[in-house]
């Protein structure tokens, strides 16, 4: 049981993304970290968001060795303005690739795509993937007003499809008025409803299906689990959608462990599968509890082989990190 663990949910903010936002006005300097503003949200960044080393110490004091996904977290290059945020896009998957470059054992990478322009973006991917040797995309579930399920986006969907890379698709800038105007306290709740209610269209629209992108989903899939019955009768019910999207949900999503109760993760197993369960941590934010996490999957998960495919094993498999 000394195998490697993939955590798919890992964030880090270099430094050329921090240098953009305060150059806009959007970072507040804290004692001991950073925060990051945009309108009235916020999201507070500790120094192990921004100096690697920091991180990779951190990392290794867990348990198990850990490889790492990183992935740039909200607000990504969204706020920015259109041109600014295609070029910082461009320079934050760069200095991700010379990390991942620096440190093959320990960390893989995801790409940020200059959303509000579409043609930039299927550019970038193709360079990410294809000059940079990045490993997929994280993508936010709101850009503006729009999402990543809006039919404007489906050219993009489609050339990450012929890229065969997964997206990991997160939550924190979909518009929700009040609600994003809570700050911390909307990560409670706001944070969970935006996976679902996105990746829900994902799967009633057929985009899910129509490209066959593996979807990673943090906080083990927001309400999807709890409430799949529930999507099923809207669509039978209510003729929501092209087709049912419990098997879309179950076929094409992988769900994380970023969840904090052994009732919870009991649910998730049962509900998706053994098979679409991955290890994530949300590393490093305050709500990342790894060494939780893996005492659960522990406590939950009695076969070891269970056990190592969401450790391991079904990252490997959509991501091909190790033979």
């Amino acid at each position: 049981m000394d195998s490697k663990i993939i955590d798919i949910h890992s964030h880090f903010y270099p430094k050329v993304y921090i240098d953009a936002l305060n150059r806009k006005g959007l970072v507040r300097y804290e004692e001991n970290k950073i925060v990051i503003t945009w309108g009235r949200r916020v999201s507070p960044a500790d120094s192990r968001l921004l100096d690697i080393e920091k991180k990779l110490q951190d990392i290794k004091r867990l348990r198990r060795e850990v490889f790492s996904l990183l992935s740039l977290s909200a607000p990504w290059t969204y706020i920015l303005p259109k041109e600014d945020e295609i070029i910082v896009a461009r320079q934050v998957n760069e200095e991700v690739a010379k990390i991942v470059s620096k440190y093959p054992e320990y960390f893989g990478g995801l790409a940020t795509l200059p959303l509000n322009d579409v043609n930039a973006s299927i550019e970038e991917a193709e360079r990410a993937v294809k000059e940079l040797g990045l490993n997929g995309f994280i993508i936010g579930t709101g850009i503006g007003n729009k999402t990543i399920a809006d039919d404007e986006y489906r050219p993009l969907l489609k050339k990450i499809s012929q890229l065969g890379k997964p997206i990991f698709i997160h939550p924190g800038t979909l518009p929700l008025d009040r609600v994003l105007d809570e700050g911390v306290e909307a990560i409670l709740t706001s944070f969970i409803f935006e996976t679902t209610y996105v990746i829900t269209k994902l799967a009633l629209k057929g985009i899910l299906r129509d490209y066959g992108v593996a979807i990673i989903v943090p906080h083990g899939g927001g309400f999807i689990p709890y409430q799949l019955g529930r999507i099923e009768l809207g669509y039978e019910s209510y003729n929501l959608g092209k087709l049912n999207p419990s098997k879309d949900l179950k076929e094409f999503v992988y769900y994380d462990t970023v969840i904090y109760t052994k009732e919870s993760l009991e649910l998730l197993i049962k509900v998706i599968g053994e098979d679409h369960i991955v290890f994530g941590t949300d590393h490093p934010f305050p709500v990342a509890k790894p060494e939780l996490f893996l005492q659960l999957i522990d406590e939950v998960v009695k076969n070891n082989n269970i056990k190592e495919k969401i450790l391991m094993y079904n990252a490997n498999k959509i991501f091909k990190f190790f033979k």
